[in-house]
């Protein structure tokens, strides 16, 4: 009788060495296939809606864990169908136990069970997971960990995977991590799958340490706005944040936000957006400052500007919004709106500076409802170097030509801030002010596609309760879109993991000075889940970026 193995064909083993060997290792098998590992759905803990993170998850481990040959993670319908079964046979009612991921891993042939929890309070959430053999062989792998920081949700994932798989599979992680899609986690959320990215543009990469994300920066207030720039021409990018009427610049000092220095403007503003350009041509960028009084009826933009020395007002109380946007080939051009009826009314022109301060020069026509701080100029279709993208008074994305025409407007919302302007009165008692809501930054990557089209990336932060709180924004949570034109519609090529809270701006620059661009990201939290809660503290966080 001859004994049977898997030896290419060609090779010259002896029958008896292969026994010999297979009887001093009996658990070993020559021809054994890769470990299989059954994941379950984590129990979500949270008054929160999170179904979306729970699909998420499945996505985030199963690419992590799985190692071609090695190890394989049986696949979701797999597992919901063997959950129904085993949950109409009564092995489990509500509270899933390790007894029972052992018996449902077990008919399924797994070597292995993973399950869990993860727990929300307010802006804090914490993991707790179990990786245990279905043969009860060894001890099972517990893990536990917590953060004060929702978005860090993907960073603990992530530490679960590496923790399995160097403890139980012998395998170290790459240092760097392709997502497996971060898209898929947010189009969970959305219902809809985001777009393939083919054309060549800007990707989201993970971080090394397979955070998705890097932090930089806590602030125990509301980040209203914020630009990067070299403000003295020294090689390094500066970030600078706006509260409500103080500008804070920093730079990046290891992977930490440190600060230079504050500026502090009268409490009689009201920083309602921020862009930095050389637009004057003397060789230090400005920080254009658009500003409201503390009435939020009027306008009082600034520009400020580093001397040589140190950073001085070149020009004040200045009844404009100001907008930096993309005049082709790395170039930059500033905008100016009037301050019209509210902010998305006012005529645009393009400003002409010198030393002595900024004028109209041309109006330029726009569609109606356009705001020039929501609004940026780029090729938004093939050939179309002068086109414009906005978010409207309504939250739709609009394309618009460079005759002021509007191309296409988008069916869902996006952008949403909480900052406002207040109407003129108009009731008897006056006491009744309609309040209009700024939409935030779009924004243009300088990279084009291969049918010469630019990405863009634009907000979308979610209001609590669907917006049903009438004229009172909340948000939920927040995350960035990169967009591009698919011939029909801007549509979504890449989508940030939802972020607890809402995004107030972001910028994209070179803040470690790698030669790689960053998306810099402002992220806007509160202290405790409530409908009315203030919002309390900010969170600057960073995504890296990478061609196609």
């Amino acid at each position: 009788m001859r004994a049977s193995y898997c030896a290419p064909s060609g090779k010259v083993l002896l029958v008896s060495a292969l026994i010999f060997l297979s009887l001093l290792a009996p658990g070993n098998a020559f021809c054994a296939g890769p470990k299989k590992v059954a994941l379950f759905p984590f129990e979500m803990n949270s008054s929160q809606n999170l179904e979306y993170l729970q699909n998420g998850m499945f996505s985030m481990l199963s690419s992590r864990l799985t190692d071609p040959g090695k190890v394989t993670v049986l696949g979701r319908d797999v597992i919901n169908q063997a959950l129904t079964q085993a949950k109409s046979q009564g092995l489990f009612k509500s509270n899933f136990t390790q007894a029972a991921a052992g018996k449902i891993g077990q008919s399924l042939g797994a070597d292995y069970v993973i399950f869990g929890s993860i727990t929300v309070i307010g802006e804090s959430v914490s993991l707790d997971a179990a990786l245990a053999d279905v043969k009860g062989e060894r001890e099972p792998l517990t893990f536990s960990d917590q953060s004060k920081v929702m978005g860090d949700v993907i960073t603990l994932v992530n530490n679960f995977a590496v923790t399995a798989n160097q403890n139980v599979f012998n395998r170290r992680m790459k240092d760097k991590l392709k997502p497996i899609s971060r898209s898929a986690i947010a189009a969970a959320s959305a219902g809809a799958e985001a777009g393939t990215g083919d054309d060549q543009g800007l990707r989201l990469v993970e971080q090394p340490d397979g955070s998705g994300f890097s932090t930089h920066l806590n602030v125990k207030d509301v980040v209203r706005a914020m630009a990067v720039g070299d403000l003295n021409n020294n090689g390094q990018a500066q970030v600078v944040t706006a509260t409500e009427y103080t500008l804070s610049i920093h730079h990046l000092k290891g992977s930490r936000l440190a600060l230079e220095q504050t500026l502090e403007y009268p409490s009689s503003l009201s920083i309602v957006g921020l862009d930095i350009a050389d637009i004057n041509g003397n060789g230090y960028p400005e920080i254009f400052v658009s500003a409201m009084t503390i009435h939020q009826d009027s306008l009082s933009s600034f520009v400020v500007e580093f001397n040589g020395s140190t950073f001085t007002t070149i020009t004040e109380k200045q009844p404009l919004y100001f907008k930096v946007v993309h005049a082709g080939e790395n170039s930059k051009m500033l905008l100016g709106q009037e301050k019209g009826m509210d902010p998305f009314s006012g005529d645009i022109y393009l400003m002409t500076g010198n030393r002595g301060g900024y004028l109209k020069d041309k109006r330029i026509p726009m569609p109606r409802d356009t705001s020039v701080l929501a609004l940026d100029r780029g090729a938004v279709r093939s050939g179309d170097v002068e086109g414009f993208l906005s978010v409207n008074r309504h939250g739709r994305i609009v394309v618009g030509s460079n005759t002021g025409e509007r191309v296409w407007k988008s069916k869902l919302k996006y952008g949403g801030t909480n900052k406002i302007w207040l109407m003129e009165r108009e009731d008897e008692d006056e006491s009744y002010r309609e309040q209009i809501y700024f939409n935030p930054r779009v924004k243009f990557l300088e990279t084009t596609g291969k049918d010469g089209v630019q990405q863009a990336i634009v907000i979308r932060n979610g209001e609590l309760m669907g917006g049903t709180l009438g004229r009172y924004k909340r948000f939920e949570q927040g995350h960035l879109e990169i967009m591009a034109w698919n011939g029909m519609e801007m549509a979504p090529v890449y989508k940030t993991t939802p972020v607890q809270g809402w995004i107030s701006d972001f910028d994209i620059a070179d803040l470690d000075n790698d030669g790689k661009p960053e998306l810099l990201v402002s992220v806007v939290g509160r202290s405790e889940f409530a409908i009315f809660a203030m919002d309390k503290s900010t969170t600057l966080i960073s995504y890296d970026l990478a061609l196609e």
